[in-house]
């Protein structure tokens, strides 16, 4: 199959305030390297979709970090300016409206700034089959296996395998079936049954082309459930983790925008039209403002679900939005020994997630089952603990009998959470205005 160009959007974005004190405004979380791989979260992602694209990344992020997203990932990386949040989707938007303006049978895909990807090979595998399925004109999502009943991430309900009666013979929605629905009404057949017939023949060699590609039609995104949704979800063996990515045409995309939201792509299509000119500055800034602050899940994915224009590759890879502490830790653990953490009481010294210096681990064995991981300059001793430490100050951390909680020390404000409580973690954050310490955030 002859591919269109594929060029990735990285929008680089959010407060990150389930991660402060380590993310801040001026330092969010995609720059920050939170693992102590060596690399940022945006590092990660520029240097995962490299290799899979025909031209350059596009970075779309805030004024304020456009220094810092350029002294990260270089000049061969282009970045987008824009003047204030508006949400994911005029972001998207205005990449894809620069993508189209000069390629316009190119595909997209947008893909976080700062989540967590595990084996490579896996994910360029779904990308490209992603990709493969967008080049038939669908909007295409990356759905991640669920390993457990995950109440902070959003799902994605697939379409069962249908199976359509042919000469009294079930066949799979492969292209060749549904020719019997209007002779299974006799001879007396009317020209509805013959129109329905048709109609299902169709929707089934569409469906046979999406899955022969490796794809499945999405029946529907479901916003993060509560534990009993959640289980029901995982039981259910028909609902994937949705990671925000989402593949598809630059045209498709503003086409099915204009249908959904005009102002959106009609803005996002004039500013790129000034893009490069002396009138951009002016036409971004007049522009900008207006459009609807909404997130591509609302206003595509959802109603395009809804009318059968949305696939779906399952992701057979490693996946977190590493989106508070206990993911976190989570992460540190699960992947234990391939990251820069260090762990208290054992020697170690393998680098840093916020201060640049060396891991501190001294203390005692940890036979008394402590398990304590620690990234940055802190050294940490501890007794019948479970935490996970992250320094950037030279001050010694002593704990003793503390489970499942996470410890940020820096130089202007100290953090102790309970790991369950990790999601509430922003309402402290919203009052730091209130307190008269905005300027910690």
């Amino acid at each position: 199959m002859p591919q269109a160009p594929f060029v990735p959007v990285i929008p680089a974005g959010g407060a990150g305030t389930r991660l402060w004190p380590l993310s801040r405004r001026g330092r969010p979380k995609f720059l920050l390297d939170l693992t102590g791989s060596g690399a940022s979260l945006l590092q990660q992602t520029v240097a995962r979709l490299a290799p899979l694209a025909d031209r350059a990344p596009i970075v779309v992020t805030g004024v304020p970090h456009v220094a810092a997203v350029r002294e990260q990932v270089g000049s061969d990386v282009q970045i987008l300016a824009e003047p204030s949040p508006r949400n994911s989707m005029p972001a998207i938007a205005l990449a894809a409206a620069l993508v189209e303006r000069d390629s316009p049978d190119a595909v997209i895909g947008s893909f976080a700034a700062d989540h967590l990807i595990g084996d490579h090979a896996s994910f360029a595998r779904a990308v490209t089959a992603a990709r493969h399925a967008a080049e038939l004109g669908h909007l295409v999502t990356i759905g991640i296996r669920p390993t457990h009943a995950a109440t902070g991430f959003g799902y994605i309900e697939r379409v069962v395998e249908r199976h359509l009666e042919r000469d009294g013979e079930k066949t799979s929605a492969d292209g060749g079936a549904a020719s019997g629905t209007a002779a299974a009404a006799g001879p007396t057949g009317t020209a509805a049954a013959t129109e329905t017939a048709a109609a299902t023949g169709t929707a089934a060699t569409a469906e046979g082309e999406l899955r022969a590609l490796g794809a499945v039609p999405v029946s529907r995104f479901v916003e993060k459930p509560d534990r009993d949704r959640a289980e029901a979800f995982l039981a259910s063996g028909t609902f994937s983790w949705n990671a925000g990515i989402f593949v598809v045409r630059a045209r498709v995309l503003l086409d099915e925008l204009a249908e959904q939201i005009p102002g959106i792509a009609h803005g996002a299509r004039a500013i790129a039209a000034a893009h490069g000119t002396q009138e951009y500055s002016s036409v971004l800034a007049e522009i900008w403002p207006r459009l609807t602050s909404i997130a591509i899940d609302h206003a595509l994915a959802e109603p395009l679900a809804a009318a059968g224009k949305v696939a779906m590759v399952p992701g057979d890879f490693d996946w977190d939005d590493v989106g508070d502490f206990a993911a976190l830790a989570r992460q540190l653990r699960e992947h234990r020994g391939s990251t820069g953490a260090g762990s208290a009481g054992s020697g170690r010294s393998d680098g840093s997630v916020c201060a640049g210096g060396p891991v501190g681990a001294d203390g005692p064995d940890d036979s008394d089952g402590s398990d304590v991981q620690v990234l940055g300059a802190a050294t940490v001793d501890a007794l019948s603990s479970t935490a996970t430490v992250y320094g950037s100050t030279d001050r010694h951390i002593a704990l003793v009998g503390l489970q499942g909680i996470s410890i940020v020390d820096t130089e202007d404000a100290l953090l102790v959470l309970a790991d369950e409580q990790a999601q509430t973690l922003a309402r402290i954050v919203a009052r730091l205005d209130e307190n008269g310490h905005g300027h910690l955030r």
